[in-house]
């Protein structure tokens, strides 16, 4: 049975340089996409802090056209300080999960913005290949796999710098869609003699200056949490559940549109069917192939989402340079193949995207193709692996190929930081005994960074602008 819904100042130390790549010999290819070595931290620093993409401002679900303009982005960690939406996929057991906010942040989702700190704002070393296909339910052009920008990757990988493009291809428009992998092209430059003489750690970029107290002013105080939930107390505040049945009967949301596919719904509380109204995710493994999206609990009604698709379940994502997600999950081996099979995901989206087109069949509905972003942070590549990957997708584009383990046997706690400040963002996995309280102290907060990039269990990717 389900219930229905009812700034921090801290040090980094950095060790080593810029980006970490496979010591000689260790590399190892699995079906396209190249291996390291397990860490227990990963992290992207040098964000570029200015760009820009298309951004949808009309549907048309008479013609199944868009139109789209084109928005210039700036600000610490851009685009990835505009709001986010947080998705699993299965097999993924979510335990825990909470937004952390500076405390003077504290309670601001939907209530306007503050333009000083753009909080809010209304405005791989691997072969990275995602699936994308399609399936028939009802009538409708139903998609679940994620996606990926199609822009240019660079990775470090036996001692040399590898760059690829990802070339996007949306899904075909009939009945069924077959298995599409995007073409890759690779160059190579030799960069060992760039290579850190006193680690395995190689960079072809400068080394980032963020050693030091992060921006005190700023960040003088502890976090706040802005959302939690937790699956074995049926408890849920600030969050909703949503996956992407719009349009059936009696749910919310729409499949109007040609080739727009269904619209966000409120997901059923095992996350395998819309629901008429918000629902709690109950305390059980949400399974292969199914996706979740979560986002606020806080309505677009007030018109501060920018464009959404009309008559589509619509909430603001969470947004600022500096947050905090912390979770507890596990992601149980199945041993299932075929589409998404055994390959559970957690990622983040520029909520923009499932709030108009995640899934659709035309690119320019949706500002993902142009670089909107993307943030891959613990996924399997292909059935019944156990290594999770991790990925940006934005311009410019690039992940390590060093990985976590996948937690089959039992949970995790993992720590997604955003720091603005330093333009840095970073995956750390927690101690057992990490809580999830109202607050995180300045010390509890440096515990999650650690020492960034020292080259036995972290990795610190630099973005080639």
């Amino acid at each position: 049975m389900c219930n229905f819904a009812a700034a921090a100042t801290f040090t980094i130390f950095i060790v080593g340089i810029a980006c970490q790549g496979c010591a000689p010999g260790t590399a190892e290819e699995i079906n396209g996409n190249w291996y390291c070595s397990p860490v227990r931290a990963i992290t992207y620093s040098n964000f570029p802090g200015t760009g820009s993409y298309n951004r949808v401002t009309f549907m048309d679900a008479s013609t199944g056209e868009c139109s789209h303009q084109k928005h210039t982005y700036s600000g610490s960690l851009s685009p990835l300080n505009e709001e986010l939406s947080l998705h699993i996929r299965g097999p993924t057991w979510l335990k825990q999960l909470a937004v952390y906010v500076p405390t003077s942040h504290y309670g601001t989702i939907g209530k306007g913005v503050d333009k000083k700190s753009n909080f809010y704002s209304r405005r791989n070393g691997h072969q990275h290949l995602h699936q994308h296909n399609g399936e028939v339910i009802n009538g409708k052009n139903r998609v679940y796999s994620k996606q990926a920008v199609g822009d240019n990757v660079s990775g470090i990988i036996e001692g040399q710098l590898v760059s690829w493009t990802n070339v996007y291809t949306a899904p075909a428009t009939t009945a069924t869609v077959g298995l599409v992998r995007p073409e890759a092209t690779f160059e190579k430059t030799n960069i060992n003699s760039l290579s850190n003489a006193e680690s395995r750690i190689y960079s072809p970029f400068p080394k980032p200056n963020v050693s030091g107290n992060i921006n005190s002013a700023k960040q003088n105080g502890s976090w706040r949490r802005e959302a939690y939930y937790d699956a074995a107390a049926g408890v849920s505040d600030g969050f909703t559940f949503l996956n992407h049945f719009g349009g059936s009967k009696d749910i919310p949301g729409t499949a109007d549109g040609i080739g727009f596919g269904a619209s966000l719904s409120y997901s059923s509380c095992d996350g395998q069917s819309g629901a008429p109204s918000p629902q709690i995710l109950s305390d059980t493994m949400i399974p292969d192939g199914t996706e979740i999206v979560i986002l606020s609990d806080k309505s677009c009604n007030d018109g501060g989402c920018g464009y959404t698709r009309p008559n589509s379940v619509a909430y603001h994502g969470f947004g600022g340079d500096h947050k905090i997600f912390l979770l507890e999950f596990s992601m149980p081996s199945t041993g299932k193949t075929g589409f998404n099979g055994d390959m559970p995901a957690i990622w983040l989206l520029n909520a923009q995207i499932p709030l108009t087109s995640q899934y659709g069949e035309n690119p320019d509905c949706s500002c993902w193709t142009s670089g909107c972003g993307e943030f891959d942070i613990f996924e399997i590549l292909d059935s019944g692996n156990f290594r999770c990957k991790s990925t940006l997708h934005m311009a410019p584009a690039g992940g390590c190929s060093d990985y976590f383990e996948r937690p089959t046997q039992g949970t995790i706690k993992a720590a997604v930081v955003f720091r603005g400040s330093n333009e840095l963002a970073h995956i750390q996995i927690l101690d057992s005994s990490q809580r999830f309280d109202m607050t995180l102290s300045t010390e509890v907060v440096d515990g999650f960074t650690g020492k960034i990039g020292n080259g036995v269990d972290s990795s610190l990717f630099v973005l080639s602008l």
